[in-house]
């Protein structure tokens, strides 16, 4: 993954996947991945400031870049919401004519987050579509590259303004971490730093198969173990006090759990239901809720796409063990 970014053709990346990935994590760590003539900046779609018209868009995408400049140690030229807002494209050039030079040899990687958001605000006419003709412009800047971060879709699926003004884009997905991974999360989660928790044999490969290695999940089991070793005032995890934890580590979890319950599995009211039905069977081994209907089609498809469930054979299992645990012990009150 950091080889494309790093490619010297500059190629602008999708990376994409599932919520809880680790997407924006691995955004925010950029800086420390990255050799120093890049210089990653991070403007998250979700700041609703930078969205309510072209001159906001254009004055934050200006202002994060000043701003992880300086925290790298480079001070670009300050500027004024004011002028954005009176002619935002050329106050975006003449403050970019002034700044690119200062870079010296490194570049920039303007890594827009949650960049599907960006679509949506067009639709909703807050933002003019002219505003996909300078970042394609921007793209084509030799002291520039663009990462952009999204959901499950790719550009082709977010409607055929993203395809057409973004052609060129690699697609990337992002999904369960190696077991190497896991294992490394679990025994040395800074890297670098003592861990003084130790744990019994077989007890980090149960969580590795627990989790699959979902990033999220991992680091939430691993933190809520070192939680209630420090209550318990241990340093060893047996697999009797693994098993005690997990309850806690699923009622922990409720902002990963909740949206996957509620969201992930259907785009509808009637999908929704539909996906919450087929979960609970494929949870308790019983055979799926009629199939038949649209939605119960459409939910089926989603999950798919959602990493929530797999098709081994010719039949349907949820991917990630904890998650069917979840499902069993705890949907009732998320109902």
């Amino acid at each position: 993954m950091l080889r494309a970014i790093y490619d010297k053709s500059r190629p602008t990346v999708l990376l994409y996947g599932p919520r809880r990935f680790g997407k924006t994590s691995f955004l925010r760590n950029l800086p420390k991945l990255l050799p120093t003539e890049v210089l990653p900046i991070f403007f998250s779609m979700q700041e609703q400031a930078s969205l309510g018209s072209v001159g906001d868009f254009c004055y934050g995408l200006v202002r994060v870049i000043i701003r992880d400049a300086k925290i790298q140690g480079l001070r670009l030229p300050a500027t004024e919401r004011n002028d954005f807002l009176r002619n935002p494209y050329a106050a975006l050039q003449d403050w970019l004519d002034a700044a690119l030079p200062r870079l010296d040899s490194r570049r920039l990687l303007i890594c827009l987050d949650e960049v599907e958001k960006l679509g949506a605000t067009i639709a909703a006419g807050k933002l003019e579509l002219s505003i996909f003709d300078q970042l394609r412009e921007l793209i084509q800047h030799s002291d520039m590259a663009f990462l952009f971060c999204g959901g499950v879709q790719h550009f082709s699926e977010l409607g055929p303004n993203w395809s057409s003004y973004f052609i060129s884009v690699r697609p990337l997905e992002i999904g369960y971490l190696s077991a190497a991974e896991a294992h490394s999360l679990l025994t040395e989660p800074r890297r670098g730093e003592p861990f003084e928790l130790s744990y019994a044999e077989g007890v980090v490969e149960q969580i590795i198969a627990l989790t699959r290695c979902q990033p999220y999940l991992v680091q939430l089991v691993g933190e809520t173990l070192v939680n209630e070793a420090n209550r318990r005032k241990v340093r060893h995890v047996s697999p009797t006090m693994l098993e005690a934890t997990l309850p806690l580590a699923l009622r922990n979890g409720p902002p990963y759990f909740d949206n996957l319950w509620r969201e992930q599995v259907g785009n509808t009211a009637a999908e929704v239901a539909a996906g919450q039905a087929i979960l609970r069977a494929l949870a308790d081994g019983q055979p799926l809720p009629t199939r038949d209907t649209s939605a119960a089609q459409a939910a089926l498809r989603r999950m798919q796409r959602y990493r929530i469930i797999e098709l081994v054979g010719t039949s349907y299992q949820i991917e990630v063990p904890l998650v069917a645990r979840w499902v069993r012990e705890c949907s009732e009150l998320a109902t």
